[in-house]
């Protein structure tokens, strides 16, 4: 898929935020946050009291928190996609151990056939030297004039004879058994052994992600209450509301989310062209010349999994109770919400961190890039609402309506 891309809290003092900021940060793993460089400089109601008395320091001030605003969201959206990013190298990880997992299973089983045949064989060559050994032995001169001498002479010496080209066999048997067994058994400990190594590097993967997800959900609110207290400054300044202020900044966030959306839009037609020249590019290298008739449909589906990182919670039937009860402000009806359910069934199974561990889409709507959601709200990595907020607004920006998204979605693969 190819997609675009409400703060909470209570106004508290920027100072006390910007400390509690900064010592969120140092608590983070270096690895996390070694290029997270928090925002600073916020200013205090004192300055925004004695810029009041000047136009030109208020407007300097006002600047300077529209640039603090700016980047505190910058900041939350910047650890959320890490986060995202740690989750699917996780996930990758995760599914490498699976998929080792199988060979050693595999090798196992073939380690335990190979040990089945190399005791049989064994057993095999026992039994024909105790028969050797019952009837006598089929070797030197003497033993078989002693054997011709006798009434059946001529026909236990044939069968000593045959009986000592068995037990030649037989010993060949095992040894090659044997052979195979040792192999088999020296594959299987190699792989047992890198299944070791890709579930050690896995821990470690799951320990950055979760980390990442715990370092990003502190930055998020930290961020709602920095926030909170300047747009309530610049409402100060400016002689608005806070309300006011919350709404225009929206509206900004709203016109960023368009912008990337018409982009977006841009690109899907770009791709959908690449793609439909490659399919047709197969098809004739697959079909041969006097062949008619279109080529086999290539799958497109794509596979995401719930990394189970952090504090996320899935909770599909909620997700979806909340998309019904928003789409009648979209002017949609319920077959609609029909195929949205089909649309973010197939897409994501209603999860909230869904991640595609290739292309690092992410959540409900499968955003991608991930960091899109911001446009929604700073705490997408971890609230269904928020994903199915921005998603509602894609739809409807890209295709009108969810069944038009699902009609692409079951004709291209993504929407």
């Amino acid at each position: 898929m190819r997609r675009e891309g409400n703060r909470l809290g209570r106004a508290v003092s920027a100072a006390l935020a910007s400390a509690i900021l900064v010592l969120a940060w140092s608590a983070v793993p270096s690895a996390v946050a070694d290029d997270d460089a928090p925002p600073s400089g916020f200013p205090s109601w004192a300055d925004v009291q004695a810029a009041k008395a000047n136009a030109d320091a208020a407007q300097a001030e006002v600047t300077k928190i529209n640039g603090l605003l700016s980047s505190v969201e910058a900041t939350a959206a910047d650890a959320s996609a890490k986060a995202v990013e740690a989750g699917a190298t996780y996930a990758r990880a995760d599914q490498a151990v699976k998929d080792q997992q199988r060979v050693v299973d595999a090798l196992q089983a073939a380690k335990d056939q190979r040990l089945k045949e190399r005791d049989s064989a064994q057993q095999a060559a026992g039994r024909i030297a105790a028969a050797a050994y019952a009837g006598g032995t089929s070797s030197g001169a003497l033993d078989a004039f002693s054997i011709l001498g006798q009434s059946d002479g001529l026909d236990r010496l044939g069968t000593l004879q045959i009986l000592g080209n068995e037990a030649a066999d037989a010993v060949a048997r095992y040894k090659s058994a044997a052979n195979n067994a040792a192999a088999a058994e020296g594959q299987s400990r190699e792989a047992e052994d890198a299944l070791a190594e890709l579930s050690a590097a896995a821990k470690k993967d799951l320990d950055a992600a979760q980390a990442a997800q715990q370092h990003a959900q502190d930055v998020v609110a930290q961020t709602q209450q920095q926030q909170s207290t300047l747009v309530a400054q610049l409402a100060d300044l400016q002689g608005t509301s806070a309300e006011v202020e919350q709404k225009y900044n929206e509206g900004q966030q709203a016109l960023a989310a368009y912008q990337a959306a018409q982009a977006a839009k841009q690109k899907a037609a770009e791709e959908a062209a690449a793609a439909a020249q490659l399919a047709a590019q197969r098809a004739a290298q697959q079909v041969p010349q006097h062949v008619a008739g279109p080529a086999a449909p290539v799958d497109t589906g794509v596979t995401v999994v719930s990394p189970h990182v952090g504090s996320v919670v899935n909770d599909p039937g909620g997700a979806q109770a909340y998309a019904s009860s928003q789409i009648g402000g979209y002017g949609w009806g319920g077959s609609e919400f029909q195929c949205l359910l089909q649309l973010w069934t197939r897409e994501s199974s209603w999860m909230t961190d869904a991640t595609n561990p290739s292309s690092g889409a992410y959540g409900i709507a499968q955003a991608l890039p991930a960091s899109k959601y911001n446009a929604a709200g700073a705490d997408w990595l971890t609230n269904y609402r928020t994903q199915i907020n921005w998603g509602l607004g894609y739809i409807q920006d890209r295709y009108g309506s969810p069944c038009n998204a699902w009609a692409h979605e079951v004709a291209i693969g993504w929407y």
